[in-house]
């Protein structure tokens, strides 16, 4: 079992681009530097309730809801592995292959590429399964404050500081990649630091796609 400072919590919306790439860099590391990564949900759909949002997002939003409730019910019967599993799948085939992830066919062939039952789709039309979803949120608000969305990571196994981002395109790998890394948690755990921004000049560009 990895110690709580080699733990952290990744949330994860499965549409969001810029989650996606920051997502596959949180991976790179974790091997590099054997951190755990435990996989946490953070709706786009329910973080937006009440805002007017233009239509194409509304719609993005609700199929990244659809799925999330997917991957909670896959956290409950399978663990915190086949979250991350399912996320590769999901992300890989929304990000990279430019497919639906929304519909019940979607959802049960990322199941089945990840060896999960194909019947766990049907949680995607379970409301149920939202309340799940917000207390995950509410632990993440707890550690970054209000107006983030994701990507979020919490350091210290959700005990430590948390932060929205990296946001970046595309992501450093190898070395660069530890060494972000290592510079993202040294600003993370200054008190009073609050954020670093610059207005983004490109669109995501994602690296390989991943196998699942």
């Amino acid at each position: 079992m990895a110690e709580a400072k080699d733990t952290v919590e990744f949330y994860w919306d499965a549409v969001c681009p810029w989650c996606w790439i920051t997502a596959r860099w949180m991976v790179d590391v974790s091997q590099q530097k054997a951190i755990h990564v435990n996989w946490k949900f953070f709706s786009l759909k329910i973080i937006n309730e009440g805002r007017d949002m233009p239509e194409r997002f509304r719609t993005s939003h609700a199929i990244g809801l659809r799925a999330l409730r997917v991957a909670a019910a896959v956290r409950k019967d399978y663990g915190n592995e086949a979250v991350g599993k399912l996320y590769t799948a999901l992300g890989a085939r929304r990000h990279h292959d430019q497919q639906d992830i929304g519909t019940p066919e979607a959802l049960q062939e990322a199941l089945g590429v990840c060896g999960l039952p194909t019947a766990l789709a049907a949680a995607a039309d379970d409301e149920s399964w939202d309340q799940v979803i917000r207390a995950d949120m509410e632990l993440a608000r707890a550690k970054a404050g209000d107006g983030v969305g994701v990507p979020l990571i919490v350091l210290d196994n959700g005990e430590g500081p948390g932060f929205f981002g990296p946001v970046m395109s595309p992501a450093p790998t190898g070395k660069a990649a530890v060494d972000m890394w290592d510079a993202m948690v040294a600003a993370g755990r200054t008190p009073g630091f609050y954020e670093f921004k610059r207005t983004r000049t490109t669109g995501p560009v994602f690296g390989e796609r991943p196998a699942v």
